[in-house]
């Protein structure tokens, strides 16, 4: 029985210590320059001047412990406020924000292709997101009830980034939210969701690829052929 114990007890302490060893894993984002902190205010700023950049490309991919989440690839091409959606290959949706135009590929019916081509004079876009891509758990203070840590800097690919935690004041701060943000830019370039007390972690890859997309790849879709919705 004595020996039956002791082998129960190494296995339970090498368990406790792989569980240990994953946990400290999933948290650690490499050893950070902490010399020039940022306060939130200075953080959203930075992030406002990201929602104005020009010309980027981006194709968020989401992983976990047991590998990649699959829900199909959508790639964003962004410039001089035209917004291209591709979904799979196929073009999804195309947004002029000069002009308010905005056009959705519906798909095939009975044989016909069909297309919604609307106006957005009345449409407000969420004041807090890079053209999709949320960032308001860091700018709506009020509203999502969040702490907000400024955790250090780092280069990433040649880049200065820093990097943030926002997480709600009324639970545990390792249940938490971390946001890259590329500092030259504003640009967010991943983000990272903590839950189940920080033990189950969601990596969202952004991919941004900046200066990249040209006219062509912001082309308004040709109708010809579409029956058109109003």
């Amino acid at each position: 029985m004595k020996k039956v114990l002791k082998v129960l007890g190494i296995i339970l302490a090498i368990l406790i210590v792989l569980v240990a060893i994953y946990y400290v894993v999933i948290h650690f984002d490499g050893f950070l320059n902490k010399d020039n902190p940022m306060t939130r205010e200075e953080v959203v700023e930075l992030l406002e001047k990201g929602k104005e950049y020009p010309n980027y490309y981006y194709s968020s991919e989401d992983s976990w412990i047991f590998g990649d989440i699959d829900d199909g690839k959508t790639e964003i091409y962004i410039k001089d406020n035209v917004v291209r959606v591709v979904v799979d290959g196929e073009v999804h949706s195309w947004t002029d924000y000069n002009n308010n135009e905005n056009i959705i590929i519906v798909g095939e019916h009975d044989g016909k292709n069909y297309a919604g081509v609307s106006n957005l004079d009345n449409f407000e876009e969420n004041d807090e997101s890079q053209r999709g891509f949320d960032y308001s758990l860091i700018a709506d203070e009020e509203t999502f009830n969040t702490d907000f840590k400024y955790l250090g800097e780092k280069q990433i690919d040649g880049r200065d980034t820093i990097i943030v935690k926002v997480w709600n004041k009324d639970w545990v701060s390792i249940d938490s939210t971390k946001f890259y943000i590329d500092k030259e830019t504003g640009l967010i370039m991943r983000r990272i969701d903590y839950s189940a007390l920080g033990f189950i972690k969601i990596d969202c890859n952004r991919n941004v690829k900046m200066d990249v997309v040209t006219d062509e790849d912001v082309a308004r879709p040709d109708l010809e052929g579409y029956e058109i919705l109003s």
